[in-house]
């Protein structure tokens, strides 16, 4: 990954600077409906994509026929983030990107003041990523079945597997995470913040790492309730996620939003 140093510290670079990662996508319509949704997926936090490259083609046979079309795709885009002066003579502008993590206090009061303080200190870019945390019913459901009970009645029987595959998926808690992203980049794109943003998976670090497989940043906010509420320090995410993806990692404790209380 290509760092940009901060124009405090020595001269801003001149050139373009790029990156290139690889995705594998499919379909069960064409190999061009597999391209499409890999272009999709990357353009959810990709701002300069710029070329889409083909690497392989291939299909999936299931009893003689064609069942899903998968293309491998090289994708290049800018990660130095230099933009032109707002006069052609003045100095080109920096722009820092930041990764903000948060479910349950996206959007509260103490998130909303990092996001205006790093404003005041230059230009950013912003991508929300909001880990669809379990809702209580089906983290019930998953810990009935780990038990051995049925996930609906609670009542004792053989060992089942406590997957999605076998319960479902869970719905509430991704529409949950959905109405709250959708509410906050509403909010932030009407105050003119240059903000994007997606759902990802359970696992925060999971999620956290399919982004920056397909994205470049220069540090993440990660949000979460106050200690004591936070299933996310107790697990020492913090420090997790910086150790993992060697990025400096700022964490702004939140409150309960009112309307959960």
């Amino acid at each position: 990954m290509a760092n940009v140093r901060r124009a405090d510290s020595s001269p801003l670079l001149t050139g373009p600077v790029e990156k290139v990662i690889s995705l594998v996508s499919t379909s069960t319509e064409s190999w061009e409906a597999a391209a499409k949704a890999g272009i999709a997926e990357a353009t959810k936090s990709i701002r300069d994509l710029r070329i889409a490259r083909v690497v392989e083609k291939d299909v999936q046979i299931v009893d003689g026929s064609i069942a899903r079309y998968r293309i491998k795709l090289e994708v290049s885009f800018r990660v130095d983030r230099i933009r032109p002066g707002l006069t052609p003579d003045s100095a080109p502008i920096e722009v820092r990107r930041y990764l903000i993590v948060a479910n349950q206090t996206l959007g509260t009061g103490e998130l909303v003041a990092k996001v205006n303080d790093l404003l005041e200190q230059g230009e950013c870019e912003f991508h929300l990523l909001v880990p669809a945390t379990h809702s209580k019913s089906y983290a019930r459901a998953r810990r009935l079945s780990m038990l051995g009970a049925d996930p609906v009645t609670g009542l004792p029987t053989e060992q089942l597997p406590a997957s999605e595959e076998w319960l479902g998926p869970d719905t509430e808690g991704l529409d949950q995470a959905q109405r709250r992203l959708d509410a906050q980049l509403a909010r932030l794109k009407e105050a003119s913040y240059d903000v994007s943003g997606e759902i990802g998976e359970a696992d925060p670090i999971r999620a956290i790492n399919k982004v920056l497989s397909r994205s470049s940043f220069d540090e993440i906010i990660l949000s979460t309730l106050p200690s004591g509420l936070s299933r996310w320090l107790r697990a020492d995410l913090p420090r997790r996620v910086e150790r993992e993806t060697r990025l400096p990692v700022t964490h702004v404790p939140g409150q309960l939003p009112t309307d959960q209380l």
